[in-house]
C-alpha cells in the first residue's frame, strides 16, 4: 500500500501559494485573450479589405499588375514587353496578376483571378482570346484562366503541365521572375505553335 504524506503549510504560506497560481492564471488568461482578440481583429480587417477589393477592383496597370511586389520595375517592365509584343502577333491578351493574403482568400484566389481579368475586359470580345495567370506567393497557389476562345486551343490539362514543369519549380526556389518569364514564353510557345 502506498501512503501519501502532505505537508502541512503555514497559512501564511498557504495564503502566498495560492495568491501565485491565481496570479499565474489570470496572466495566462489575459494573454490568451489578448492574443485571441488581436488575431480575430486582423481577420476581420482581411475580411473588410478583401471585401473592398472585390467589389470595387481597380483598374488594370498594365499586363503585370504585380500587388504582391514580386518583381522588380524593371522586371516588371520586361513581362509587361514580353506580353505587349505577343499579342502584337497573335492578337492574345495576357494578364498577370500576383496577390497578397490581405486581397484575397485562399479559396478565392480563383474567383478573384477571373473577375479582374473579366472587369478588365482581356482578350478580345468578339474572339475571348484572355488569358488570366494568377499567383499568390503567401497562398504558394496559382492559377490560369483561360476565356472561352482559348480554352478551345489549350485545354485545363496542358495549363496544367505548363505550371507544375515551368512555373513551380523556379517558385520553389524563391525565383518569382524566373518562373513567370519562363512560364510566359513556354505558354506563348504552345500557343502560337496551336494557333498556326
Amino acid at each position: 500500500m502506498v501512503t501519501y504524506h502532505f505537508m502541512m503549510l503555514h497559512p501564511k504560506y498557504l495564503s502566498i501559494l495560492i495568491f501565485l497560481a491565481l496570479t499565474s492564471f489570470t496572466s495566462t488568461f489575459c494573454q490568451t485573450t489578448k492574443t485571441t482578440v488581436k488575431s480575430e481583429t486582423k481577420s476581420d480587417e482581411y475580411r473588410k479589405s478583401r471585401k473592398v477589393f472585390w467589389d470595387n477592383p481597380p483598374d488594370s496597370a498594365g499586363f503585370v499588375n504585380d500587388y504582391e511586389n514580386l518583381f522588380t520595375d524593371h522586371e516588371e517592365a520586361i513581362l509587361d514587353s514580353l506580353i505587349k509584343n505577343f499579342e502584337k502577333t497573335t492578337t492574345v491578351q495576357i494578364v498577370v496578376i500576383t496577390f497578397d493574403t490581405t486581397l484575397t482568400s485562399s479559396d478565392s484566389l480563383d474567383a478573384l483571378t477571373l473577375r479582374l481579368g473579366n472587369h478588365w475586359g482581356v482578350g478580345q470580345k468578339n474572339k475571348n482570346n484572355g488569358v488570366v495567370i494568377g499567383i499568390s506567393r503567401g497562398y504558394r497557389k496559382m492559377r490560369i484562366q483561360n476565356g472561352y476562345g482559348m480554352e478551345k486551343i489549350l485545354s485545363d490539362a496542358e495549363t496544367k503541365i505548363i505550371i507544375d514543369t515551368v512555373f513551380i519549380p523556379h517558385f520553389r526556389n524563391g525565383e518569382y521572375y524566373e518562373g513567370t518569364s519562363n512560364g510566359l514564353k513556354i505558354l506563348m510557345a504552345t500557343l502560337i505553335e496551336k494557333l498556326n
